[in-house]
């Protein structure tokens, strides 16, 4: 398009490059460990169609335009310019359709002979008090399939299933286990957390994953209110996930990983609510690292 056509129009011409190609013109290189993230020194991104999010810096965007403002750290002028100079131009976009329908939970169905294992597992290698995995278990909240993984339910605010966190327990050569969601899971609508005597909760934590969960919910049982919903995340979110804000908490700890990402992610949760503090685990990078490190001191 001619230089002296309007920006908007210059905009429109390549706003909608596709992201893939984008990164990796950009210097961005498939991470081989995790092949939905894309990595470049300081930035580690997941991208979904026209959308990205970087887990480094706790934020993200969509479209060409965002993404190389995002990783040059220049204006807009400049990303249209960079987009029309390296010819990653793309069509303009389909006319607007009906989205996709969401993709059908599948849970996967309980092997209750297999739990005794499952349960061996979360005990003995992450540490977790056997008591409340019996509850949880007991609950229906957390059990295992048939591939030996562990299945902690991810429910919503009426403790309807929309989803599940899975752990393996079957190390892979190099020592680390599998963790996944189950299909159709919908991190918006629910998460895996712990029942409370009364709602609304005095409080919400929340972390990182369903075993920081299990974890915190033992290390920091003396020192919160005494109705606190713990509440896994399934990851890192920047803003409060919707399903939570129906709890309506008085008081919000965020509790994720010791990290810059967790740092990054808490500190935009904070500027977003004011009633959110940041709680992070001491000398450990997670709840369950500072479990097992406190369980061996004992």
């Amino acid at each position: 398009m001619s230089r002296a056509a309007p920006w908007s129009a210059r905009a429109d011409a390549v706003r909608h490059a596709p992201l893939l190609p984008l990164a990796a013109h950009l210097g961005y290189r498939r991470d081989p460990r995790n092949r939905a993230r894309w990595k470049l020194p300081g930035s580690v991104l997941s991208i979904h169609g026209a959308r990205f999010f970087d887990h480094r810096r706790g934020r993200g965007g969509g479209g060409a335009i965002d993404l190389v403002m995002h990783a040059r750290g220049c204006r807009f002028r400049e990303a249209v310019e960079f987009l029309e100079q390296h010819c990653v131009q793309a069509p303009p976009a389909p006319a607007p359709s009906a989205p996709p329908a969401p993709a059908r939970l599948r849970l996967p169905p309980p092997h209750e002979r297999l739990w005794p294992p499952v349960r061996d597992f979360l005990r003995g290698q992450r540490g977790l008090a056997d008591d409340l995995l019996q509850l949880c278990h007991l609950q229906g909240l957390l059990y295992a399939d048939a591939r030996r993984n562990a299945v902690f339910l991810c429910r919503d605010p009426r403790g309807q299933p929309v989803g599940a966190e899975l752990v393996g327990t079957r190390p892979a050569a190099d020592g680390r286990t599998f963790k996944g969601m189950a299909p159709g899971s919908r991190k918006a609508r629910g998460g895996f957390w712990l029942p409370v005597p009364q709602l609304p909760p005095d409080a919400l934590l929340l972390v990182e994953s369903a075993v920081d969960a299990l974890s915190a919910a033992r290390l920091l049982a003396a020192s919160l209110p005494p109705d606190t919903l713990v509440a896994s995340t399934a990851g890192l979110a920047a803003s409060l996930p919707p399903w939570l804000h129906a709890f309506q908490p008085d008081r919000i700890l965020c509790a994720y990983d010791a990290d810059p990402p967790g740092d990054q992610a808490a500190a935009a949760l904070q500027r977003q609510l004011p009633n959110c503090q940041r709680l992070r685990p001491v000398a450990a990078k997670d709840w369950n690292e500072l479990l097992l490190r406190t369980a061996s001191a004992i």
